[in-house]
């Protein structure tokens, strides 16, 4: 059953509860735009993430590993610095993360799997680099590795994927589809701001091809006296886009701005990667809504026209 450009109408539900099986792996493309003055760069990659088995009760798992290159406005990294960083950080994956009962990042699980692998990535650094900056690079590294807190708060400082993909959406939205909530991002890293306070909107119908949607609109809550001096702001915008059974992410589109001196902003675009050549829809089908009514009886044509592949997942 082809169901782009159709709409699925579910009255009534107000909750999101992801239903993610253990041992099920998902393909994900990463794209993250960073702007600041009359500079930008581009980040790109490919992630595998596999939920995993329950250990604790009450604690969710979840595997991440990179599964290609990371690439730098479309190359690879050239700059001495940009290498180390790409060498040492693959001492962190594959990376084990616990989340909360609402989908928020909790905490590393693997600390010690990952302070384990050092040596090795260690060594082969030292083979592919030399100098003193490989030397600096190395201690300050290991001194992050060291401590485990020092870890999860690089981690919580820097690592915009976790951010923006495990953030706590599994939850009551009330009557209105509708709740408040405020949100701290890697682009801002003192006290000057309590956060982006941000209300989130769950939709109440299947979008034209059948998946559900979850949109963030936010702006900063600044610190505002005379010791800081001119009032920060700035802007937060989400739109995920989520399976209409298991209320995986499909894809997700975010944007952050930052605004004090300098004007910065980041730019996250987060798809899943069908396999073979299947489409990303191609399992939205759903068997009955939420009022367990047949869906067919509620499926109602919404034009004729098939978009292309990426301008439907990201509904341009």
């Amino acid at each position: 059953m082809d169901i782009a450009n159709k709409k699925i109408y579910y009255p009534g539900k107000s909750a999101l509860h992801l239903e993610w099986p253990t041992e099920q792996s998902v393909n994900y493309s990463v794209v993250i735009h960073f702007d600041e003055e009359q500079e930008s760069n581009e980040v790109k990659y490919q992630l595998r993430i596999t939920r995993l088995k329950h250990v604790d009760k009450g604690q969710a798992l979840f595997q991440i590993e990179r599964i290609s290159d990371v690439f730098i406005n479309e190359t690879l990294p050239d700059l001495i610095a940009d290498r180390l960083a790409y060498a040492t950080g693959k001492v962190f994956y594959p990376l084990v993360i616990s989340v909360d009962h609402n989908g928020g990042f909790r905490n590393i699980y693997n600390y010690n799997e990952i302070f384990n692998r050092w040596p090795s990535v260690k060594n082969k650094v030292l083979n592919d680099f030399e100098g003193d900056l490989v030397e600096d690079y190395l201690l300050k590294m290991e001194r992050q590795l060291s401590n485990q807190d020092k870890l999860q708060l690089a981690f919580l400082n820097h690592d915009w994927f976790l951010h923006t993909f495990f953030r706590p959406i599994y939850k009551e939205y009330g009557r209105n589809h509708t709740m408040e909530n405020t949100y701290k991002f890697p682009i801002v890293r003192d006290f000057k701001i309590e956060g982006y306070q941000t209300v989130e909107q769950l939709s109440t119908e299947t979008n034209d091809f059948g998946g559900i949607e979850l949109l963030h609109t936010g702006k900063i809550l600044s610190v505002d006296d005379e010791y800081f001096g001119d009032k920060i702001t700035g802007t937060y915008e989400g739109y995920y886009l989520l399976h209409p059974k298991s209320k995986r992410i499909v894809s997700l589109f975010s944007s952050v701005t930052y605004n004090e001196a300098v004007k910065t902003s980041v730019k996250i675009k987060i798809s899943i990667i069908p396999d073979g050549d299947q489409e990303f829809d191609h399992d939205f089908v759903l068997d009955t809504n939420v009022d367990r009514l047949p869906v067919s009886d509620m499926v109602i044509l919404d034009g004729s026209s098939r978009k292309g592949f990426w301008e439907r997942l990201f509904n341009k």
